[in-house]
Formats: C-alpha cells, structure tokens, sequence
C-alpha cells in the first residue's frame, strides 16, 4: 500500500543466507548463489513486477526455530526456472492477512496454472506433484519466490514513501525518523570537530530544530542529556504563566504557534508537583465561617478544630494556612538577601489585614494577608503581602472578627515565644 511506513523485523543480522549478483534496478535480472555442503546452487530470476508491501505484511513461515521471516509483498511477479522449466510466480493479497500464490508454467502450448492460500510451500508442492517429480522432491517457496532477495526488500521500502505533503496520517513517524537521522548526524560531526571533553564525551547536545513545512511549522525536540535542565526550564515557565496569569488554554495556543515550546501537558504535570510539594510544607484547610465562635486557632489539635474544619472532599467557605509555617519558609529568604531585611537580633513586627474584592455579580471575596513592617516602604507593594487566608462573603468587621480568630493563638504564641529558624536563630515578634 503505496504512502505507508513499513517497519519489517528480520531476526537474523545477515538479512539472507544466499548472495545476489545484480544491477537493479537498471535490470530486471538478478542471480542468487547458495552454497551447501561444498556445492553451489544458482538461481535465476526476472523482475515483472517488483509489488508493494501493504501496511502490515504478512511474514514467510518460520521453516526452524532460528529461521528469519520475511515480508510477503503485494502484486509481485517474478519469472524463474525449476526443473528445467519457466515459472512465473505471483503473489496478490485477497485480504488483510490472506495471500493467494500462484505459479504459472508451459507445457508445448499448453498453460498451467496452480494456486494456494496456505503458503508459498504448499503451492511448491503442489506445482511439483502436477509435474510427477518423485515425492522425496523439496523446494522452498520462499526460494522460489524470490521473498529473501534484498534488493527487492528494500526497493520496496522506498517507493513505500510519498511525499510528506501527500500524506496525514504518517507525517509524525517521517518526521521522527528524520529527527533520528539528524541526531546521528550531528553526533558524528561532533566527533569530527572534537567537540568532547578529554574522556572524549561531547561538550554540546542538539536540543531541537524548527522548520516550516508548507504553512506550518514544526520542530523536533531531541532528549536533554540534563534532566536538571528540563525541571529547571520548566519551572520558569510555571512561574511565567503564574505572574502572566496565563491559562492552560492559553499557553496551549501559544506553543501551537512557538513549536519549540514545552508541550502544555508537560508545563501541567510540573505545576500539579509544584503544587503537591507546596501543599506538604504549607497546607492548607478549609473551614466554614459560621462554625468559627469555638474555635480557637491551634492547628496542632484536632479536637479543637474539628467542629471549624470541614474535610477536604466537602465545600467549605473559607481557607487558610499557617501563619507560622509561612514564617518560618519566608525567615530564610528575608535574612538570606544581598540586603537583608532581618538580621539575628530583630524584632520582627508583622502586621494583619483584608481587603474584599467583588469577582461576579453576585460573589464577593475577602483576603486575609500578613507583611513585615521590617521591610519599610516595601510593604507598599502587593508582591510583599503574603496571603493566608481566602473566604467567601463581603468586608465586615464582624466577619474579619470571627476570621481573626483562627490565628489569634498563633499570633499570642508568636508573640510569648517567638520562632526558631533552621539554623537555630531566635526571633521574637
């Protein structure tokens, strides 16, 4: 079938135990050599036909355990000798998986035919027993026919690919083979221009290539030798589309139009990671506002907070996280600064507050967050206001009351006590 890839195992490395002597396909005429037991046999044959190979070819049958299968093509003919007579063989697929073999030979002026759908040995066996040769007779069918003639294999193989522009199905599996061919390419040619290291390593590695192929645009990404790499340019590119506030939709889109992009699924699966391995060091719950008058803000008793938070396959209206875990993630970044903000020693002096935003016609947000009034001016900026904690409902005191009473024993812990960071350093509040 004419368009298609075809990909044939051969299980031996020699593709063929005989030896072709040929021009083709300048000539039609190709002379096969098998030697056995010191003798030498030779075989003879005229292309008419050279046929295709369908999609998915049928295979010559095994004849040993070790023996090699071949592709059985379609509309072959091809013209031999046996026994001292002309045959003209053929081949033609009456289905997917069905092949009918005939053998046609002259008597005078008489014609033969046979024909078989088991395989091309049993039409043999047949073609010999209408000739009356004695039963002890045997021939291969795959012999006879020709199957193992490598050039035919591989002639077939070529004119097996139309032109990238007249096809749709197979465009990715061209373009990945060619990638291939490309990588080996480069390989060599940076062993040429010893661009290696002195263990004779290569120093540089392709990464992809981009060209336009009609209207559109394609590049083939190759593996990075650095998985590092690949996790390190992924990240940014989350941390792009998180300030850029750039969908999945979105960035999809503009990797259709920038090939040389990471795949959208690729950038998801990453910040799904991020998010898992935020959720671990900062976790957050979810709480209903009307349950808040008994609960008293100590995280680390569930029987206290079990009437405020609800469980994470339920809806609540609210959510929040620790105020001192998020203290003791920001400490390191605040006092590890080219300019510090803090140094061992300070008092750190955290200020509270919410503000409410309407995002629908009829939703209403208010967010609680925290800045550290060590900054100064800087906590002027929104990027130095740190949430924690996000529910539903409008700006009202009474509310931010009941909501300010989830960090309240937080805050008073704080204060008495302070928090010790990961190098052991004290900070009161």
């Amino acid at each position: 079938m004419a368009g298609t890839t075809v990909r044939v195992p051969i299980a031996e490395t020699t593709f063929s135990n005989r030896v072709f002597i040929h021009d083709y396909p300048r000539s039609s005429k190709i002379e096969a050599h098998f030697q056995s037991n010191e003798r030498l046999y030779i075989s003879y044959y005229n292309i008419i036909s050279l046929g295709t190979y369908p999609s998915t070819p049928k295979l010559t049958q095994k004849s040993k355990n070790n023996a090699s299968q071949y592709p059985i093509p379609d509309d072959y003919i091809v013209e031999t000798e046996f026994s001292e007579r002309n045959l003209i063989c053929k081949t033609k697929y009456i289905s997917v998986s069905k092949v009918c073999y005939t053998i046609n030979w002259k008597i005078g002026h008489a014609e033969w035919s046979v024909s078989s759908t088991q395989s091309s040995t049993a039409v043999v066996n047949t073609f010999l027993q209408k000739i009356n040769l004695k039963s002890s007779t045997k021939s291969s069918g795959l012999r006879l026919f020709g199957f193992d003639i490598e050039p035919l294999y591989h002639a077939r193989l070529q004119i097996g690919f139309r032109p990238v522009t007249a096809v749709t199905t197979e465009q990715n599996k061209r373009f990945n083979s060619f990638g291939r061919d490309v990588q080996k390419a480069v390989d060599e040619l940076i062993v040429k221009h010893k661009l290696t290291n002195l263990s004779g390593e290569p120093i540089l590695y392709l990464q992809h290539i981009g060209f336009d192929c009609k209207e559109n645009q394609v590049c083939i990404n190759f593996k990075d030798s650095n998985s590092m790499t690949i996790q390190t340019k992924l990240d940014a590119i989350v941390r792009v589309c998180d300030k850029a506030l750039l969908s999945h939709d979105g960035y999809r889109h503009l990797a259709a139009v920038v090939p040389s992009l990471f795949r959208e699924y690729l950038v998801a699966d990453r910040q799904n990671k991020i998010n898992k391995l935020i959720n671990t060091q900062i976790h957050v719950e979810i709480f209903n506002i009307e349950d808040i008058d008994q609960f008293n803000g100590d995280n680390n008793s569930d029987e206290r907070a079990s009437d405020t938070l609800v469980n994470n396959n339920e809806v609540g209206n609210g959510a929040y996280c620790s105020l001192s875990t998020l203290l003791k993630i920001l400490i390191p970044v605040w006092k590890g600064r080219e300019n510090p903000v803090i140094i061992p020693g300070d008092i750190l002096h955290i200020k509270l507050g919410g503000d409410g935003r309407n995002v629908g016609r009829k939703q209403n947000h208010v967010m609680v967050t925290f800045c550290l009034l060590n900054e100064k001016d800087d906590v002027l900026k929104p990027n130095h206001q740190y949430s924690i904690c996000l529910y539903i409902g409008k700006e009202k005191y009474e509310t931010l009351d009941k909501v300010g009473k989830i960090f309240a024993l937080q805050l008073a812990d704080l204060k008495e006590n302070g928090i010790i960071d990961d190098d052991g350093f004290h900070w009161p509040f």
